[in-house]
This record gives structure tokens, C-alpha cells and sequence, in this order.
């Protein structure tokens, strides 16, 4: 086939990869990794549990090839793996969803190259932001939590979340409208 592999349709690359092309598995594992690791630490704080997880969907998916389905979505199929082989780990481990230890770990990781009053602001300012978040997203059910990681950061459609969750466009449209009553509702208090 003479079509570059870096420029196929998720469709098409996940076909080659059904078929057999260890390229095509290459590529859809360069392209959804960072992705995935940071959607499993929306899970758990476990970095390493995160990148084990990921190892065991992608050891799935390739011993399994030959009876997986084809889809068009690639991230949001590994998502939804993901998220199963997390849950199954966590549930052996008894780990809780925790975005704090996350996000500190996160900061503490990098670099800045700016004044130390700079640095304390930002700093500051970054630590506040998170507590936000942090605290709209506590306020969310764990169902809400994913279908807003879905909707505002993967920009899926309802459509496309609804066969993800595997929930009806009416509850996914409601779940969205709830949790954003939630933020409203906690936002005003402050």
C-alpha cells in the first residue's frame, strides 16, 4: 500500500492493524500513549499502575486482533479499554480517584525559567486553579466526571460518548447538564 501511515484515517489504520501490520500497531500506540497515561491518572494517582494498565490493554489488543471490531474512533476504543483494565486493577488494589497527587507530581516535574517571585505566582496561581478544578470536579458523580472528560477535553460528540458509556443520547445530554448545574451551583458560592 503506497498511503503513508501516518496520514491514515483512524478507520483504516485500526483496519491494518486488524490485519496484521505491525506499522500500523506501532503508530497507534505512538499516538495514543501520552494521551491514555494522562487519562488514566483522571483514575488514579498510581502513575505506574497507569502505565501497566496501558501495557496490558496494548498486549490485549494485539494478541486479540483477529477478534476485535473495527472502529473509526481509535483513542476513544483504548480509552474505554483502559478504563475497564484500570477499574479491574483498582479494585485488587483498593485505590481511590485522586487528582491531587497527580497534578503535584506533575508540577514538581517541571521546569521554569522565570524570576523566583514569578515562579511563586505562577505557582500560586497554578495551586488555586487546581483546588478549583479539583473541587468542581469532586463535586461530579464518577459517571459525570468521565462524560465531561469526554465532552470538554476529547471534544467528542454526544453521539460518540453515548457509545462509549454505553448509555442513551438523552441520559449522556442530561448527565452533561447536571454536572454543569453542579459548577454553576459551586462557583456562586464562592
Amino acid at each position: 500500500m503506497a498511503s503513508d501511515i501516518h496520514t491514515l484515517s483512524d478507520s483504516l489504520l485500526w483496519k491494518r492493524f486488524l490485519e496484521g501490520d505491525s506499522s500500523a500497531y506501532s503508530q497507534i500506540y505512538n499516538q495514543t500513549v501520552q494521551e491514555l497515561f494522562r487519562y488514566g491518572l483522571l483514575y488514579t494517582s498510581d502513575r505506574e499502575l497507569v502505565k501497566d494498565c496501558i501495557h496490558d490493554v496494548f498486549v490485549k489488543i494485539y494478541t486479540n486482533r483477529a477478534k476485535l471490531t473495527p472502529t473509526d474512533n481509535i483513542i476513544a476504543y483504548l480509552m474505554v479499554a483502559l478504563k475497564n483494565t484500570l477499574f479491574n486493577a483498582l479494585k485488587k488494589t483498593s485505590d481511590s480517584f485522586s487528582l491531587d497527587e497527580a497534578d503535584e507530581k506533575e508540577d514538581q516535574s517541571e521546569e521554569h525559567f522565570s524570576t523566583p517571585e514569578t515562579i511563586y505566582i505562577n505557582k500560586e496561581q497554578e495551586k488555586n486553579t487546581h483546588m478549583k478544578v479539583h473541587a468542581m470536579m469532586s463535586s461530579l458523580t464518577t459517571r459525570q466526571r468521565e462524560i465531561v472528560y469526554y465532552r470538554y477535553i476529547k471534544d467528542m460528540s454526544i453521539d460518540e460518548i453515548s457509545k462509549i458509556t454505553d448509555m442513551n443520547y438523552q441520559s449522556v445530554s442530561n448527565s452533561i447538564q447536571r454536572a454543569l448545574g453542579r459548577v454553576r451551583n459551586l462557583f456562586k458560592r464562592e
